[in-house]
């Protein structure tokens, strides 16, 4: 038979200490994170419209 001496297949923990796979603790972080960040970016965009309505200037 052949052998092969190729690359040997990572391990999980190989794989986590790389950052290649992520955890499930990891993911919904990062999902509340997104989720925060994007509340904020609409606040944000809901200010600007405010202000931008009350300070409206009529074109003659």
């Amino acid at each position: 038979m052949n052998d092969s001496l190729g690359k040997s297949k990572p391990t999980l923990e190989s794989l986590l200490n790389d950052q290649q796979v992520i955890t499930g603790k990891k993911l919904i972080e990062r999902d509340r994170l997104a989720k925060q960040e994007a509340d904020r970016q609409k606040a944000i965009l809901e200010e600007a419209i405010e202000f931008e309505q009350r300070n409206r200037r009529v074109r003659s």
